[in-house]
């Protein structure tokens, strides 16, 4: 059996769109307020989608700053996966669309739908394309235009979620120099469909007038349930990582950005401090699988990608779903 090929992280990047929602203009669609959203989830704003913009151009942004950063050429990309549930259509899939306006000619692609652990999971089939040597360059990109499935009646949910991208490009360790693939885990708990879902526009609730007369097509959430899974899989999700590595060797750790007062509980059940972690939910909510992404390109901006530390991405959400991703930058 041939020997695995040690993989690596050769370029990060994301995008936002520019316009910006902030908790003072919530208050003028729903009954809430700045006060409520930020001592319940630390979210101050979030960013919106203009009109012309959909979840392909948000990632083809991401994805040219992810080759960009890597000095890669699209024409040297042999893969495109895009981790969303809010693509530009039901099929085909978002990725053709990308790796079309990217100029990825020579690259396949595919979309892979779970939510706010989307890009953990992507990466990790991303990293196994390129150890087995079937792909030499993938590029993995987590998108979402969540603003187009929430409800602003149902300040439940339209207070907590944006709009964004973020990229990674994921190649050889010799070629990447950097953010050396350890590994993760992907698990999942089944049953779940009415804590966190979009109901709609499958085959249980096909689109019908009735449907769209239900609301359907809204994204619905169960919070008090999410809050204490999330919080119990986070601390599980770090606590193994300690426990196989050791303390010492935790450099940062750059979680799916679900919700300010989940990952302090999360930390505090765990006994580590809060200045461990890498968090921009207040400026940019929850993205699902865009989440991750963008944290991780401004963690590395911010310097925060300590060389020879490791760099820990637990994610959980919908399905219920979770795993994590660990790098060695």
């Amino acid at each position: 059996m041939a020997a695995l090929i040690p993989v690596g992280v050769a370029g990060l990047g994301r995008y936002v769109p520019e316009r910006r929602l902030t908790n003072h203009d919530l208050e003028q669609i729903v009954d809430t307020s700045d006060e409520w959203i930020v001592q319940r989830t630390g979210i101050r704003e979030r960013r919106i989608a203009a009109d012309g913009e959909v979840t392909s151009s948000l990632a083809l942004e991401a994805a040219r700053a992810a080759l960009a950063d890597a000095g890669m050429a699209p024409e040297e990309l042999d893969l495109v996966i895009c981790a969303t549930v809010t693509g530009d259509q039901p099929f085909p899939a978002t990725a053709c669309r990308l790796g079309f306006d990217l100029g990825a000619a020579r690259a396949g692609g595919f979309d892979l739908a779970a939510a706010c652990s989307g890009f953990v999971f992507a990466s990790q089939v991303a990293a196994g394309f390129v150890q087995s040597g079937q792909f030499r360059n993938v590029l993995v990109v987590g998108a979402e235009v969540l603003s187009r499935i929430l409800d602003y009646r149902d300040r439940n949910t339209c207070v907590l979620f944006g709009d964004g991208a973020g990229a990674a490009i994921y190649t050889s360790l010799e070629r990447a120099g950097r953010g050396e693939f350890l590994g993760g885990s992907i698990a999942m708990e089944g049953g779940a469909e009415s804590i966190l879902a979009q109901p709609g526009g499958g085959s249980r609730h096909p689109a019908t007038a009735d449907s769209v007369q239900q609301g359907l097509h809204f994204m619905k959430m169960g919070g008090t349930r999410v809050f204490r899974f999330a919080v119990r899989v986070f601390a599980e999700l770090v606590q193994g990582v300690i426990d196989r590595h050791g303390r010492e060797a935790l450099g940062v750790i750059v979680p799916h950005q679900v919700n300010q007062r989940i990952i302090e509980s999360a930390m505090e059940q765990i006994g580590l401090p809060m200045d461990l972690v890498f968090t921009n939910i207040d400026r940019y909510g929850n993205t699902s699988a865009a989440s991750v992404p963008i944290a991780l390109r401004e963690a590395y901006e911010a310097g925060r990608l300590q060389k020879g530390k490791l760099v820990v991405m637990p994610a959980f959400g919908a399905g219920m779903a979770w795993g994590h991703l660990l790098l060695r930058w």
